[in-house]
């Protein structure tokens, strides 16, 4: 016998379909762009590293990231650096593109960012100065 449930943890209702997912890793190339609109988001990729047990190696797998909550967006321009490590909130998002050089019709899968949280904030590049003076 089937009877419904109500979960204890939470009032709200229970959604039927979503595609959340948690990064933790390393920033990798990014670059600040603005929308057709006007609107400044930020792309960037983020390296998640396993152990793989057959090459008894750090193996890392790369996701691509956007962001485009203006807050977010601000804070990362002035503080973002390759090798930053970031945990990251998002939402699953698929596009369908065309492939420049080919023509061949493609798919890929990006990360929407809705949240993160600085772990460590990569090296400044010799030279750039410190806020901290």
């Amino acid at each position: 016998m089937l009877r419904s449930f109500a979960r204890s943890f939470s009032n709200s209702t229970v959604r039927s379909n979503f595609a959340k997912t948690q990064l933790l890793g390393n920033v990798g190339n990014f670059e600040f762009r603005e929308s057709a609109a006007g609107k400044k988001f930020v792309t960037y990729n983020l390296a998640v590293s396993h152990f793989d047990k057959e090459s008894q190696s750090d193996v890392a797998t790369w996701y691509r990231v956007v962001a485009f909550d203006t807050k977010q967006v601000e804070n990362l321009e002035k503080n973002l650096r390759v090798g930053s490590k970031l945990l990251v909130n998002g939402r699953l998002q698929v596009e369908k593109y065309e492939n420049r050089e080919t023509g061949q019709p493609g798919t890929r899968v990006s990360i929407v960012q809705d949240s993160y949280d600085t772990v460590l904030w990569g090296k400044r590049p010799e030279g750039e100065a410190s806020d901290s003076a």
